[in-house]
Order: C-alpha cells, then structure tokens, then sequence
C-alpha cells in the first residue's frame, strides 16, 4: 500500500488557498481591471485661424522670388499666430490685419518690392518697425534676452537694418534682416533657430571671415550699446573718426587692436555694458589690443596710434617711434587694461582724460594739448 499521508493535506488545502486568492482578488477588484495605455502626447501643430490662413495664402502667392518672405507656409502660420490680430475695417500698426492688407496690394498692384517687405515678419516701418515686430516675436517664441520689450528695440537699434526683405538673400549675415528669417522659423522650430536670432552675432546672422567691419556700422553700434555714463565716445561724428584712424581688422577679431575687435566687445555691451563698454571705446582698455610688455599696454597702443593721426605736428616733435610714445604712456596713471574708460570719468591725470581729448582732436587741434598731458589732463 503506498504512503499518501504527506500529499493529503496538501490537496484539502488547495481549495481553501484558491478560495482565498480568489477572495482577495476580488475585493480589491482587480479581476474587473483593464491595461489602458497612456494617452500618446498631441503634436500636431495647432489650428491655423481663418485669418492666418486668408493671409498666408495671399503672401505666399504674391510675395515670390526676390520679393519672398517666408521660407514656408508653416512658418507663416507660426509668425501670424504670434501677431495682435488687429482691425481690417484699419488694418494699421504691428498687425496682422496691416500685413494682410500689404499682402493684398502686392498682388492687386503688381508692385510686390513695395509692399512685400511690410507684408512680412517685420513691417518694414509701415506694419510697425522692424526692431518692434523682431522683439516681439523673440519674446512670444525664445527666452528674451532683455526684462522689457522697450529695453529690446532700443538695443535692436543698433543692429544693420538693410531695409529690404529676401528671405533666402537675408538668411545669412550680420544683419537685422537676417535675425527676422530666423525669429520667424523660430515659431515653428525654437530649438533650432532662436539661438540665431539672438541680438548679438551667431551664425549664420554673421558677417563672413575677413570682412573688413566698417565705421557708420561699428559706431551704430557702439553708440547704441553704450550711452550714457557708459558712452565712449561723444557724438556719432567722434566715432567715425576715431574709428578711421584704426585698423579696420576683420569680423572675427576678438583681441587685435582694430575695429572688428571693437565691434564685438560693442554687441557684447547690449548685454552687458558695464564689461564691455570700455573694451569697445578707442582704447580698447587692453581687450582690443593685448598688453605687450611690461612697458607697452593695449590703451597705450590704441592712444599713440590716435596722437599721431590726429596731433601729428606734435606728436612728431615728441617722439621719434611708437615705441617711445608707448613706454612714456605707460606710466600714465588708467594705461592698463581694465581701466574702465568712459566719457563721463575722463578726467584728470589720467590715460582716459587724454584718450578724450585726443579723440576731441581729430575734430579740433586745439585738444592736442589736453591729449599730451597738459590743462585739464593734469
């Protein structure tokens, strides 16, 4: 006869145990449960309005070739979804409903280069002003790079405004035109774009390695970035001369003794003046034109350079090489860099009070003697 004992008990207890399992199951009502996926996310682009879609249709037809604004019809909707609809009874101002009425002139007139521009992302000054739409559209589709949209347009003045709009002309350099492309397709693709469209220089919204920066340019910029008791220079004609007297350098320069260098630490002061203003002024306070010796500083180099354009009687009469203009120089209290150079603090004994007045003097010889040390440069 075979041992069942060991087996017995098991098989009494299999149907209290499945009897439980089941019980608890069941109040806990998980036998009642279904799997229901997580909802997949919706990434479709939002609706197009009525208005957007009147309006893209009629720019996009009209404004071709030369003349066209928008690199897609997709970015259209994304530009005209971030517009104040405005009132088409007066379609006036930063509006869609002003664009919408360009849009329609370019096509009823058969004058597309006259109306397109104001059709487009920007207004060309008859839909608002170009720095206007390009803040506001940073602002509704990028991190802004500024606390206010007036802080934006003041600091947008200073960038080259060429006036007319290509969108495939425009997609590349250093230009205000050139950060509308990318602003605009920044509606649609932000991670790609709005990194171009920033205020200050990024590719491809760049001027090409090697191009020679030129003065109205370089000053509209610095007098733009840089006012103020941060201003280095005092008028926009100050600028241009002082700025005819250096090196033109090239776009790329960051550290050389020109007006490329200038004009980089000059996009650089729309952010951050107070750094930057002096390495932008005609010093260039040792960031535009290294230190190079214990004896030579870049202000030092950067004033010589302007005594001898602008006092060069003088100056000749004085020194008989740079090198002797330097070395005497650098014992000028304010010669090396970081010295902070500003208009308003140039006063004294001091480098700075002779940087001003040597900048004075390209406009009137009379400061020449200020700019070698003496009244009120003592």
């Amino acid at each position: 006869m075979r041992r069942t004992t060991g087996l017995l008990p098991l098989l009494l207890l299999a149907p209290l145990a499945g009897s439980s399992w089941l019980g608890c199951h069941a109040i806990a009502g998980i036998e009642d449960r279904t799997f229901v996926p997580p909802k997949e996310e919706n990434t479709d682009p939002p609706p197009v309005s009525e208005a957007c879609t009147s309006y893209c249709d009629a720019v996009m037809a009209s404004c071709t070739g030369e003349n066209q604004v928008y690199s897609t019809l997709e970015t259209c909707h994304g530009v005209c979804a971030a517009l104040d609809p405005g009132d088409p009874l007066e379609p006036v101002g930063n509006t869609l409903a002003c664009r919408a009425r360009q849009a329609d002139l370019a096509g009823r007139t058969g004058e597309p280069s006259v109306h397109c521009p104001a059709a487009g992302p920007g207004g060309a000054g008859v839909c608002g002003s170009n720095c206007e739409s390009y803040c506001a559209l940073q602002a509704a589709s990028c991190s802004p790079e500024f606390p206010t949209q007036e802080e934006c347009v003041a600091m947008c003045a200073g960038l080259k405004d060429v006036e007319a709009f290509d969108v495939i002309e425009n997609h590349e350099g250093d230009t205000l035109q050139c950060r509308l492309v990318h602003v605009s397709s920044a509606t649609v693709e932000p991670d790609e774009h709005c990194r171009h469209a920033s205020l200050i220089p990024v590719e491809p919204c760049v001027d090409p390695a090697g191009t020679q920066p030129g003065c109205e340019d370089y000053c509209q910029v610095v007098m733009t970035s840089c006012a103020g008791d941060l201003a280095v220079y005092e008028s926009r004609e100050q600028c241009l001369s002082v700025c005819s007297a250096l090196a033109p350098g090239g776009a790329e320069d960051r550290t050389e003794n020109t007006v490329g260098c200038r004009k980089y630490h000059a996009y650089s002061a729309m952010l951050d003046p107070v750094t930057h203003c002096g390495h932008a002024g005609p010093g260039g306070d040792g960031h535009c034109g290294m230190d190079n010796d214990a004896t030579s500083t870049g202000n030092c180099a950067s004033y010589c350079r302007l005594l001898e354009a602008a006092c060069g009687e003088m100056y000749d009469a004085i020194f008989t090489a740079q090198e002797e203009c330097e070395i005497a120089c650098s014992a000028v209290p304010g010669a090396a860099g970081d010295s902070g150079y500003a208009v308003a603090s140039a006063e004294g004994d001091t480098l700075a009070c002779r940087l001003l007045h040597v900048s004075r003097a390209f406009d009137d010889p009379g400061a020449c003697t200020a700019a070698l040390g003496e009244d009120p440069c003592l």
